[in-house]
């Protein structure tokens, strides 16, 4: 079995989305006092967390497989990894556009809390980023 290393800075942002999106949550709760405001918020979160950690793991591979190519000396030696992983992003863009339009249509979430909610995992990592890059100017 092989041991997955988790570096401080996803493990950070998973803690952080996590945490955000429960305060979020409760937040529209006592706001709003609207479930589906509430749910709408919380279900854009767990799909921007979802979409960026399986994004993650995905970038890591092909950044293996590229690696790997480079040092076989091939010619063109990431195109064809290249090409899957731009199809799996494209694929993965796809499936929430559909994902959202059955939140939406069917389940008559309201779209302007899932968007909310979806951006949310992507503002903490500018703002997480911004954090680390200043404490380690600090350190220096």
């Amino acid at each position: 079995m092989e041991k997955v290393e988790v570096s401080p800075f996803f493990k950070d942002l998973r803690n952080l989305s996590l945490i955000s999106s429960l305060l979020g949550f409760l937040m529209f709760s006592l706001i709003y006092s609207s479930t589906l405001i509430s749910l709408s918020f919380l279900v854009g979160a767990l799909l921007g967390f979802l979409n960026l950690f399986t994004l993650k793991e995905d970038g890591k591979k092909f950044l293996k497989k590229v690696y790997d190519n480079v040092m076989c000396c091939l010619e063109k030696p990431y195109q064809r990894e290249r090409t899957f992983f731009l199809i799996k992003v494209y694929l993965r863009l796809l499936s929430l556009g559909i994902i959202f339009y059955f939140l939406i249509s069917w389940l008559k979430l309201h779209p302007v809390f899932i968007i909310i909610g979806f951006s949310v995992v992507y503002l903490q990592i500018f703002l997480l980023t911004l954090w680390y890059t200043l404490r380690r100017k600090e350190i220096c």
